[in-house]
């Protein structure tokens, strides 16, 4: 078979970024960020296995827990207000979070909250700071259909 030259596309690193509705004082753009970017933790499965005596019964979750990490650069402006924001009240409401890429798509995040920072060193050798926040994510919308 010949090669099929599938274009494998494009990824644009200044493209992730995330959106507040209710708190547009800590969107967080490329300039932001530092060279890790932006991280997506998945936590729980989309769909419980559940064992049955000869098989498996499978139970659509209808939403998980997302967990978002932005890694900030600790020199700018940014991280000091998330500081005071996280000092003044960690609950956050609703996010969009862009990808780096148009074809994967974005994530909406509901009921989201700044949940730690992450360690940090002070030497004058790590410019990040790690926000992670937590939120819910809708899966498996088609469930609701047969209601």
């Amino acid at each position: 078979m010949p090669n099929p030259m599938i274009n494998p596309g494009v990824l644009n690193r200044v493209r992730g970024s995330v959106k507040f509705v209710d708190y547009p004082q800590l969107n967080v753009s490329a300039s932001y960020l530092a060279q890790e970017g932006i991280e997506l933790l998945f936590q729980g499965n989309f769909v419980d296995s559940l064992p049955v005596m000869a098989g498996v019964v499978q139970s659509p979750q209808p939403y998980i827990l997302l967990g978002v990490r932005i890694h900030l650069v600790r020199s700018q402006e940014l991280a000091s207000i998330y500081k005071k924001q996280s000092e003044l009240n960690c609950l956050l409401g609703d996010i969009r979070l862009y990808t780096d890429s148009t074809k994967y798509g974005d994530f909406d995040l509901i009921n989201t909250a700044l949940n730690n920072v992450a360690d940090m060193t002070f030497n004058g050798t790590d410019p990040g700071v790690v926000i992670t926040l937590t939120g819910t994510y809708f899966v498996n919308s088609s469930m609701w259909d047969a209601i």
